[in-house]
This record gives C-alpha cells, sequence and structure tokens, in this order.
C-alpha cells in the first residue's frame, strides 16, 4: 500500500465541515439562480448553476461516503476550476488569461498533492487560502457593492466553496489507502 498519496478520513471534523460547506454553497446557489431565474437564459443557468452545483454536491459526497482515498475527489475539483474559468470570460482578456492560468495551476496543484508527487501541502495552502483572503478582505470590502442579501448569495457560495478547499487541505494527512 501507498503512504505517499494523502487521505482525509470520512468521519474526521474537516472533512464534514468541508461537506457542509459544499452543501450550503450548492443550496445558496440554488436560492439564488431560483429567486434570479427568469433573468438567465439556459446557458447561463448550464454555466453558472449546474457547474458549481454538480462540483459541490459531488465533492460533498466524496468527502463524507467513501474510504480515506482523496484521488477521486480530482474529478468534481476538475469541474468547478472548468466553472470558475468559464466564469472568468466576460472579464478582460488579460484578468481571463490571469485566472485561467491561476486556475489551471491550483488544478495541477491539487492533483500533485492528492496523488502525493508533492511532499508537502503547503502550496495547495497557499494557491486555495490566498484567493478566499484576497475575496473577502478585497473584493467584497471594496470592489462590490452589495445592495442586498440576495445580491450577496452567489458571492457567498463562491466563498463558500473556498473556504471548503482550505479546510479539506488542511486535514489532509499521509498515510495508507484502505
Amino acid at each position: 500500500m501507498s503512504y505517499n498519496r494523502r487521505t482525509l478520513s470520512p468521519d474526521s471534523p474537516y472533512a464534514i465541515i468541508a461537506a457542509l460547506l459544499m452543501f450550503f454553497s450548492a443550496a445558496l446557489s440554488t436560492v439564488s439562480y431560483a429567486w434570479y431565474s427568469f433573468a438567465f437564459d439556459w446557458k447561463e443557468i448550464a454555466v453558472g448553476y449546474v457547474l458549481p452545483v454538480t462540483a459541490c454536491v459531488i465533492m460533498a459526497i466524496m468527502l463524507l461516503s467513501r474510504k480515506n482515498n482523496l484521488m477521486p475527489t480530482i474529478i468534481p475539483m476538475l469541474i468547478g476550476v472548468v466553472y470558475f474559468a468559464l466564469r472568468s470570460v466576460n472579464l478582460e482578456v488579460w484578468q481571463c488569461v490571469l485566472s485561467c492560468v491561476l486556475y489551471a495551476s491550483f488544478a495541477i496543484i491539487y492533483i500533485l498533492t492528492v496523488s502525493g508527487f508533492l511532499d508537502s501541502r503547503t502550496p495547495l495552502m497557499v494557491i486555495s487560502g490566498a484567493p478566499l483572503l484576497f475575496r473577502i478582505f478585497v473584493v467584497d470590502i471594496f470592489v462590490n457593492d452589495y445592495s442586498d442579501f440576495l445580491s450577496f448569495l452567489p458571492e457567498l457560495s463562491v466563498l463558500f466553496i473556498l473556504a471548503a478547499i482550505v479546510i479539506e487541505t488542511r486535514g489532509m494527512r499521509r498515510g495508507r489507502l484502505y
């Protein structure tokens, strides 16, 4: 058996909290899109609703139902990366390119960490924690102006996803797969 791969026990508090945050994120996305459903076309709903909710629900179920192997969580993580990359298409070209490079870097570091090729989980903590802190302390406070709670729901959903990834990364251990 391999001791290089990262593991996370499904009864670990880290797995439970991360899964709950993923479920909350999916619920907030559902409420947000149900409230504003008359204003979106089917392509926007497919990209902005189906992808993140699918990624969150699958990731949460995988965190709570499998043994301790984190390799299957690569699939919902990639769905989430595709969601964030498609979400950045509406930005300016340089912002879109920078965002896609960061998302691809996160995907590569996540895969390398979970599979055991990276000895430390520090790079994953940095690349998942920095966007969370940036969104909370810069984007949400200084850039975006939320008129009411319903306009804040999509951002809160994204914050829950980022927090869940940070918590999952914090709980990862090197251990035997079973």
